[in-house]
């Protein structure tokens, strides 16, 4: 933003060099990025930077002030209008329909101006700021914008149809010709300044063009008013609209400047466009009552923040430059007011702030804080994190980064339900939080397929995320997946070529667990709705449920063109990181030889090889240290809906040496145990 140092000594007293005066603004956080002449060389302008809770600053009143404040000065204020007319303009109404969105409004009917050309302190410092004189009107009504930071706009009464206002919602399929010539459909969203027949302007971002003032006008409607900083910024970024009227709603102006920029503007028409009539103002609304909240602060408190010793004179000074009229409680302790035009002012701490950068954070001493030693504690789910990617990379997977913003594909009606959907304009078919990190490993392979890509084994760690059935909340969920697609090995000279299976995944989720700790998991029949049916397995340790694993169903994978097999694992890591076993139990060297027993059983396609293996480790009592499936057969003399199950027992003692008879006895024992539970014949 431009400001113009002739401009600001209207209020203060600025004292040459300029230079040194913007380094002291830039030091109390008022940023001058540069110091030039304007164009015709008549003035000097101070390009500043306005930080987005200071919408004070976007004033030459709000800047004086900061200088005020910084050089120990005190502002004088504009000339106002403060003349009460009698006479009201006859039949002359507001209609002020949304209160939220416009809580005030205010107009004054002015006729019988004369259009004289705009004086040339007035345009010489419009165009120093970077307008564009256009007639007095215009002009004046900018100038107070620049000078005191409140939007204004002025109608040619005489093509306003009917003597009323109406501040309104837009109806469906109206428009409004804007004065830059741009023709708007308008949106039922948008809030508009309406005649007695249509909008005639966008409110808080544009007037029309039907109503303009003009060269021939000579009787105005003046409006001051407050409108909602969100309707003004949704209605200009839908329209791809905005204005020096709409930057200063947007982060809202001060509510007691409506009236003030009101009278400022009314005392320059009447000194320069000599009007014949001047009558009351008409109003609707309350202006919002934002001053007058009580903050407290107190040395203590100051020196404990800053770690800086500041006087108490000093502080109450600094607390008087900056119009916060501070009231002494104590000898170290003060009670302020917040005036209207520092909304940002919230608790003692931002008031720290601000005495910290008027006293010169150049004069805070550089100590470092004393603080006892705190020993160090590793995030047990960052520790796990780190070690699942160190071993999914030894294992030969690539880390993917994936996009959390994903499309609805794949996704059924009941998890959309709680999903978290957001409105996203960059891209409206990316609206959804990823609930799941399936859907972006199916974008992956598929890319990496049409690039010709024939094997693909990926992992990723990061956030998904669900919204609560009953209040909405977000919540947050930090996950491990992984997804094997394509060969599991090249052909060579020793290998066979083979694409990977479902017990390529479920041994690497296996050996990952091994890696980091967690023990006795078990491998349970689960159902999810983006996998094979009969596929799905939910991963336990105990009773804690760790995540899921298994096929992705041909329908899903078909949504995305996928014509190969695609196996996919998903893993909550606070899961795993609450299951880890942090010590390691030594396990000394077997003594005594170990035997081995096959048991080959027919079952029903139902029991799955992990229930037999269980049943027989239980059944050993401790001597059965390992039990392997090392064939699964169906057809033949196999009975149709059942399976052969071949499992190997390796049998070991730590105490003694097993004697083959003992073995045999035991193991038929436990063949006959699992012949009874699981209704299993045995194949000859």
């Amino acid at each position: 933003m431009k400001i113009s140092v002739s401009w600001l000594k209207d209020f203060i007293t600025i004292k040459p060099p300029l230079e040194g005066t913007a380094e002291r603004l830039t030091l109390a956080g008022l940023e001058v990025k540069t110091v030039k002449p304007s164009q015709d060389h008549k003035d000097t302008v101070f390009e500043i930077e306005i930080t987005s809770n200071r919408p004070d600053w976007l004033s030459h009143l709000g800047v004086a002030r900061e200088i005020a404040a910084v050089e120990n000065q005190g502002v004088k204020m504009p000339e106002l209008d403060t003349a009460d007319p009698r006479q009201a303009p006859a039949g002359w109404k507001i209609h002020l329909r949304e209160l939220k969105a416009c809580p005030y409004y205010s107009g004054v009917l002015i006729e019988g101006i004369e259009m004289n050309p705009t004086p040339d302190f007035m345009r010489e410092r419009l165009e120093a700021c970077g307008f564009r004189s256009i007639n007095l009107i215009v002009d004046i009504t900018n100038y107070v914008l620049i000078e005191m930071g409140q939007p204004l706009h002025a109608f040619d009464a005489d093509l306003l149809k009917g003597k009323e206002i109406h501040i309104r919602f837009a109806r469906p399929k109206e428009s409004l010709l804007a004065i830059d010539g741009r023709a708007l459909e308008l949106d039922s969203r948008d809030i508009v300044i309406a005649d007695h027949h249509s909008a005639v302007a966008l409110a808080g971002v544009m007037g029309g063009k039907e109503t303009e003032v003009g060269m021939r006008t000579r009787n105005i409607f003046l409006e001051s008013a407050l409108f909602d900083p969100r309707c003004v910024r949704q209605s200009s970024r839908r329209h791809a609209l905005q204005s020096e009227s709409s930057y200063r709603f947007e982060r809202r102006v001060d509510p007691e400047g409506a009236d003030k920029a009101r009278q400022r503007a009314l005392y320059l028409i009447r000194k320069y466009a000599k009007p014949r009539s001047v009558f009351s103002v008409i109003k609707a609304g309350d202006v919002p009552r934002t001053s007058g909240a009580r903050l407290a602060v107190s040395a203590p408190e100051i020196r404990r923040v800053l770690g800086a010793e500041i006087k108490p004179h000093t502080v109450h000074s600094i607390l008087t430059r900056l119009g916060l009229e501070p009231k002494a409680l104590s000898a170290e302790s003060w009670e302020i007011r917040v005036p209207s035009w520092r909304a940002d002012l919230l608790d003692s701490v931002d008031l720290i702030e601000e005495i910290a950068r008027i006293y010169g954070y150049d004069q805070i001493p550089e100590i470092l804080p004393v603080r006892a030693p705190v020993p160090y504690e590793p995030n047990p789910i960052l520790k796990t994190e780190d070690c699942l990617r160190t071993f999914l990379c030894g294992a030969g997977l690539f880390e993917t980064i994936t996009f959390s913003l994903i499309k609805n594909t794949g996704l059924n009606e009941r998890d959309l339900k709680n999903t978290v959907r957001i409105t996203n304009p960059m891209h409206q078919d990316l609206r959804w939080m990823r609930p799941t990190l399936l859907t972006s490993f199916l974008n992956v392979v598929k890319k990496n397929l049409d690039a010709g890509s024939r094997r693909i084994p990926i992992f990723e760690t990061a956030q998904v995320y669900s919204a609560s059935a009953s209040d909405k909340a977000v919540q947050e969920h930090r996950v491990a997946g992984l997804a094997l697609a394509g060969q599991f090995r090249r052909k060579s000279w020793m290998d066979e070529e083979r694409n990977v299976t479902f017990f390529d995944l479920k041994g690497i989720v296996e050996s990952l667990c091994d890696h980091l700790g967690v023990r006795d998991i078990q491998f349970r029949p689960s159902d999810h709705p983006m996998m094979e049916c009969g596929s799905a397995m939910t991963l336990t340790a105990g009773e804690r449920s760790l995540g899921v694993l298994g096929r992705i169903s041909s329908e899903t994978a078909a949504l995305w063109d996928i014509d190969i097999p695609v196996f996919a694992a998903e893993l909550s890591l606070v899961a795993l990181a609450e299951s880890v076993i942090p010590v390691r139990k030594y396990q000394p060297l077997p003594r005594f030889p170990a035997t081995e027993r096959d048991l080959a059983v027919v079952v029903p396609e139902r029991i799955h090889a992990g229930e037999i293996r269980d049943e027989v480790m239980k059944l050993a009592g401790g001597l059965a240290k390992r039990v392997d499936v090392f064939d699964v057969f169906r057809g033949g003399r196999i009975p149709q809906g059942s399976k052969n199950i071949a499992l190997r027992v390796l049998y070991q003692s730590m105490e003694k040496t097993l004697l083959s008879e003992d073995v045999q006895k035991l193991h038929a024992e436990i063949a006959e145990q699992v012949s009874r539970k699981f209704s299993a014949t045995f194949q000859s």
